[in-house]
């Protein structure tokens, strides 16, 4: 037997806590000691109850060390505690880092690592700003994190994923649960790419509601700083804010109309002193300088497009949040289907994208 697997032992425990694991460590040292721990020096920690004591040794009693290795070692799978020197350092900077952690994939260094998180029922602005940061960030040699959720965690993965960068997904789930199970692909994907997948929770533990506030910690302790792109007022997003303010992380957002409820949250960070994302090329430029770092240039140039008078007209009634032909026919006082004709040739072009039926969004391409 060696270290590691005494290690996936204790990682596999659940009579123990996930908040205790850590403490018992420091006081045995490390989890050989606590195997061979007798009862009397378990309750001797002051850590346990002896319920809890009389669990953990019959559990321990029926645990084969070498087969359960054995099988866990043939997965694709891995694990790391904080027993060992790989450990991300900059969990072990909070009150409450885990013990341990799963993981599929390839752990970065987290060196320069950049959370994004964000509503699931997000708006096609907040779509389109996330893709742009993954892919921006990405691009640029940053570890993009986050929760792998529906709407922003996933725009972001996928922002990065498209310029090859790296980025990480942090579960509220066992790192063998695909949730959402739509996003199978891009759990593959970022697997496959050089990322990983991780969770401090069990092989095969589902998605339950209180674990993501739980796992929130994790995405901003890996971080050295949170972007938050649309928030709810009392949005998961604001819980790892939280945790960002906690753990002495800077804290960025973009911001939103007053009056949408999907910038309640993010609005009000900023009147708390949360930083601002204006222009997403500035904030990248920001972020180089703070590693003394020159700016990568992106490779893709934004060329600028000549519109005719009317196409130009119609153009400048559509902006970066969905607007509905309805509400553009009644502006422009324009004939029905000679408005179909000109949004239809600005699609073509690729300057109006439709991003649900008859509601239409600029896609950034500058025109003149």
């Amino acid at each position: 037997m060696n270290d590691l697997h005494y290690q996936y032992w204790f990682m596999k425990n659940e009579d123990i806590s996930y908040g205790k694991k850590p403490k018992l460590i420091e006081y045995f040292n490390d989890s050989f000691n606590i195997y061979r721990a007798t009862k009397a020096e378990l309750m001797a920690s002051g850590l346990l109850e002896e319920k809890t004591v009389d669990a953990f040794l019959e559990h321990r009693k029926s645990f084969d060390l070498q087969k359960e290795f054995d099988e866990f070692n043939n997965s694709p799978f891995s694990f790391i505690t904080m027993e060992n020197d790989l450990y991300p350092k900059k969990l072990l900077n909070i009150y409450d880092y885990p013990y341990g952690l799963f993981y599929i994939g390839k752990l970065p260094s987290f060196e320069r690592a950049v959370s994004i998180v964000g509503a699931r029922r997000c708006s096609a602005y907040g779509k389109k700003l996330a893709i742009e940061l993954g892919e921006k960030l990405g691009e640029n040699g940053f570890t993009v994190i986050s929760g792998m959720a529906r709407g922003i965690d996933s725009y972001a993965h996928r922002g990065c994923l498209d310029k090859a960068g790296n980025t990480v997904a942090v579960l509220g789930s066992g790192c063998d649960i695909i949730y959402p199970h739509e996003n199978r692909l891009l759990y593959e994907e970022i697997v496959s790419s050089g990322g990983a997948v991780i969770s401090e929770y069990q092989m095969g533990a589902s998605p339950l509601p209180m674990n993501f506030p739980r796992r929130n910690r994790i995405v901003s302790a890996l971080s050295d700083i949170v972007i938050v792109v649309e928030a709810r007022d009392k949005s998961g997003s604001l819980i790892t804010a939280d945790f960002a303010l906690e753990h002495g992380k800077d804290i960025y957002v973009t911001p939103g109309r007053i009056g949408d409820s999907l910038s309640t949250g993010t609005n009000k960070l900023i009147a708390q002193g949360a930083g601002i994302i204006y222009d997403i090329d500035s904030f990248i430029n920001e972020m180089l300088g703070i590693y003394g770092q020159d700016v990568v240039q992106s490779n893709i140039k934004k060329n600028k497009i000549n519109l005719n008078f009317e196409q130009k007209k119609v153009y400048d009634m559509f902006d970066d949040y969905p607007k509905s032909l309805a509400t553009v026919l009644e502006e422009s006082k324009m004939d029905y289907l000679n408005l179909m004709s000109v949004v239809l040739s600005l699609e073509k072009i690729g300057v109006l994208t439709e991003v649900f039926k008859n509601n239409y969004v600029k896609n950034g391409t500058i025109c003149t």
